[in-house]
């Protein structure tokens, strides 16, 4: 006998049936969607890279500055 690890998951309602919209068959399990999902988005979104990612990071340990500092600091005249 093969005993699978399961886990249980809170979802809202609304969550649900949107869920269920993504089955192809009723017996189509929500694991089994949950991963066809996950495999798509992988599709769409490709892993960034360690650079990509290292280049992320940097960018938002910057100070940001508000547009109208900006604006002022770069002598721009901008009608808002």
């Amino acid at each position: 006998m093969i005993y699978l690890k399961l886990t249980t998951i809170q979802l809202e309602k609304e969550t649900l049936e949107k869920l269920r919209t993504f089955k192809e068959y009723s017996k189509e399990s929500y694991n089994e969607v949950i991963i066809k999902l996950m495999k798509l988005k992988q599709m769409i979104e490709p892993e960034l890279t360690e650079q990509a990612k290292s280049d992320i990071a940097e960018a938002r340990k910057e100070k940001s500055v508000p547009l109208s500092e900006a604006i002022r600091k770069l002598g721009v005249d901008v009608e808002l």
